[in-house]
């Protein structure tokens, strides 16, 4: 047994582990994973008459519990072992469980392969990313993954203390090429040439700052100051110059982590003000765009996101003493062919804003002809190379200039974000949203029974380099880079995979460079805020929709309501596999607890199969028809169209009139915009413990988790649920205001555009210190993966 191995287990309880591991080895040729595994030993304890107290907490059962998945051979065992999140090691098994050896991640991908009958002729290409790494530090404990700005300035400010000729001195050259369109910023080179001027001039400006009246406005300081070298963006009055100032000095004299972070987060180095949003796939627009596949939460969240942005920017700016006003792009495809929405339009003003814009170029097939019509978010790989192409002068053009930021959206937005930023050398934010690869089963190794539909090599290809070539990573919970103590990551699955035939990734991802951050998004609270704040409700409009939602008649409504004072289990999501409204449809109809207490009602699109051209919501749309007539549930269920976004928050409201509750039954969730959507508006809300909303709601206190895995599941839990209600009449009212108060305390976009445009900054600071140089290596790495696996894998696309 390997030493590795038996550091993990109690030495008597070995016969067993290797008893049971010769029970698995009995069936060659598949793939066990985790839950089987665990539901295997159960059956191995009951048959064998072990107690309940060696199935959960013997050392065997500890470490099974770390295994994600046994790949049977004909003489042999392999498996992961998960030694702590963002950590595996990989062992190797005789088929009777007498001998093991760690092995390498290569070896045990090799084994995983034999699975299949791609086995390429002089052994697999390889990938490994880990030694481009070598430029900059990284962290140690998993617990510290998603906080890399964190441990990037104790970092930074370190060397500040070790070296600071070296780090003083690209502080001031950083200072002083920060200009807005031939505005010189902070510092006059031509005045304060080098480092030591600045820490000589400096105490004698703030002595003389200190004689001021502290809110004389900038303008009647500047001459003075521009006199002694400083230039504007120290800030809008003599107090705030002042601060500044001091913030810097004190830096410079007593460097450490929160100085840094708060002195490059003040002033205007570099000025975050133009910034393109990249989104090329779906139909991105502001109405009548979410009920299309491919559109949804990412447009609500982009499109809130900019609103915050433009905000916090333009007070950041006021506050830094300058007259800027920033101007955001939403980069996205124009789409001749799109029915009533504006997706046609080569540029539309994104409303209750100054200045963002959605801006859209066409795809184009390699003579030039444009793509008239939406295709899947799977097929859009052929068209994203070009699309950077044409995007790079209409970037320039619009920004008279290069942008300050940009920020990449789920796989080939980031894709066309790193091409943008590679020929722009503009700072490059990903935010993936949702990585594909974790939520369909094996679409790793069996990768090419699936690459007609969905094109995982390409996929998967442009995930890792974005990942690997992007400044800074945006998550919304710390599970998708790490996971939990059960389930992998997101990101961490992209640590070692195959895609046998193709290439092997034995180091995909560092999950411990300091480039992950987990910044959660918020809600628009103009639109979801609770219930109970009738002053902010219009009684016409609450009515208006009432009877729309229960008892209007229309063709794109299904279903009537015997009682629609019952209270409703109210979902709002498209009609796909993973977000299992059909499983929540079916959890309904097998209780008759539920159906005797509730309606239920939801929002999901099109009504009928053939309105859709996606083999996945055709599938679910058919599905749904047929649990509705198995379960009979006419008379107490609603079908709705997709609703607007202003539609959707009194929907929420209306329903906690009811006493209703929000339910989100996706088989995983990569974040939860609707659970946040529902919990600001006062609904009690129960979402899937598998994915983000674990992190959003705290179990019990203020919302529920449920097993979504099967429907009988939900259907126990909402069963419990109204039980409790019975014998608790304040159950409901305690879960609606903690629920609010959650949102309001965590899930703001003041918060999220703050911490946003600080990373910008730092990382920007940490770009030209070290990071825009000690990439090159990466840089080069990634650009054969793009030009000779990437684009070759585009040209086999039909």
């Amino acid at each position: 047994m390997s030493d590795g191995i038996a550091a993990y287990l109690n030495p008597r309880d070995l016969p067993e582990l290797k008893s049971f591991l010769a029970r698995m080895a009995t069936t060659p040729g598949r793939i066990v994973l985790r839950n089987d595994i665990l539901l295997g030993f159960q059956t191995y304890c009951d048959e064998k008459g072990k107690s309940a107290q060696f199935m959960k907490r013997s050392s065997v059962a500890i470490f099974l519990n770390r295994i994600q998945e046994i790949v049977t051979g004909e003489e042999y065992l392999a498996l992961v072992f998960r030694e702590t999140r963002a950590r595996s090691r990989f062992f190797r098994l005789s088929s009777d469980g007498q001998f093991m050896e760690e092995i390498s991640a290569g070896d045990y991908l090799d084994l995983k392969d034999t699975l299949t009958s791609e086995r390429p002729f002089g052994g697999p290409l390889r990938i490994d990313m880990m030694p481009f790494y070598s430029y900059a530090p990284s962290q140690k404990d998993p617990k510290n993954i998603g906080n890399g700005i964190r441990f990037l300035n104790r970092y930074m400010s370190s060397k500040f203390f070790q070296d600071p000729g070296e780090w003083n001195v690209n502080l001031f050259k950083f200072l002083k090429l920060h200009a807005h369109r031939d505005r010189q910023l902070l510092i006059n080179g031509s005045v304060i040439s080098d480092f030591d001027q600045l820490y000589a001039t400096l105490p004698r400006t703030m002595d003389w700052l200190k004689t001021m009246n502290p809110d004389t406005p900038w303008k009647n300081l500047s001459d003075r100051l521009r006199r002694q070298g400083y230039e504007p963006g120290w800030g809008n009055t003599a107090r705030r110059v002042l601060e500044s100032m001091e913030l810097l000095l004190d830096l410079i004299n007593e460097p450490d982590d929160t100085l840094l972070e708060a002195f490059i987060s003040r002033v205007p180095a570099p000025l975050i003000s133009r910034i393109a949003i990249v989104s090329p796939h779906g139909w991105f627009g502001q109405e009548d765009v979410l009920g299309l596949p491919d559109t949804g939460g990412q447009v609500i969240y982009i499109l809130d996101q900019v609103r915050a942005l433009e905000r916090h920017i333009k007070e950041e700016t006021r506050l830094a003493g300058l007259e800027v006003e920033p101007k955001i792009l939403i980069l996205t495809r124009l789409i001749p062919e799109s029915g009533e929405t504006s997706c046609h339009l080569p540029r539309e003003k994104v409303a209750n804003t100054d200045h963002a814009w959605i801006v859209r170029i066409p795809f184009r097939s390699e003579d030039g002809t444009t793509l008239p019509s939406w295709i899947s978010r799977f097929k859009v790989w052929p068209y994203l190379e070009r699309f950077a192409e044409e995007a790079a002068p209409l970037l320039q053009s619009e920004f008279q200039g290069r942008p300050d930021l940009i920020i990449g959206n789920y796989s080939d937005g980031n894709l066309v974000a790193t091409l943008l930023s590679d020929k722009l050398n503009v700072i490059q934010c990903t935010i993936a949203h949702a990585l594909e690869k974790s939520k369909y089963l094996f679409s790793d190794l069996y990768w090419k029974t699936m690459e007609a539909d969905y094109h995982f090599s390409l996929q998967f290809t442009a995930d890792m380099l974005s990942m690997n070539k992007s400044d800074f990573i945006i998550t919304s919970t710390y599970q998708e880079i790490a996971g939990t103590e059960d389930e992998l990551g997101q990101y961490e699955s992209y640590q070692h995979f195959s895609l046998p035939g193709l290439f092997q990734v034995i180091n995909g991802i560092n999950l411990f460079a300091p480039k992950f951050n987990v910044i959660p998004p918020g809600v628009d609270d103009a639109i979801y805020f609770p219930f109970y704040e009738m002053e902010r409700r219009t009684s016409h409009v609450t009515e208006s929709l009432r009877h729309w939602i229960f008892q209007s008649e229309e063709d794109r409504i299904l279903g009537h309501l015997e009682n629609p004072e019952k209270p409703p289990i109210f979902t709002l999501a498209r009609f796909d596999r993973i977000k299992n409204i059909t499983g929540l449809i079916d959890a309904f109809g097998q209780s008759s607890l539920l159906r005797e207490e509730y309606n239920l009602v939801f929002s999901a699109g099109k009504l009928h199969p053939e309105e859709s051209s996606d083999p996945e919501e055709k599938d679910q749309i058919i599905r749904a028809h047929d649990l509705i007539q198995h379960y009979n549930l006419h008379g107490s269920f609603r079908w709705l169209p997709t609703l607007k976004k202003a539609e959707a928050g009194e929907a929420y409201r209306i329903m906690a009139d009811l006493r209703g509750i929000f339910v989100q039954p996706a088989l995983f969730e990569a974040f939860g915009l609707t659970v946040l959507e529902a919990m600001a508006s006062g609904l009690p809300t129960f979402a899937t413990r598998f994915g983000g909303p674990s992190e959003i709601i705290q179990h019990g206190e203020n919302g529920h988790l449920l097993n979504t895995s099967r429907s009988e599941l939900m259907a126990r839990s909402l069963e419990a649920f109204h039980r409790k209600q019975e014998k608790d009449h304040e159950f409901w009212d305690s879960l609606s205001k903690k629920g609010v108060a959650r949102i309001r305390d965590q899930y703001t976009w003041n918060l999220y555009t703050e911490k946003l445009v600080r990373l910008a900054k730092l990382y920007g600071f940490w770009r030209y210190s070290v990071s825009e140089k000690g990439k090159i290596q990466m840089d080069r790495y990634c650009d054969l993966i793009y030009r000779f696996l990437l684009k070759s894998r585009v040209k086999t696309i039909t």
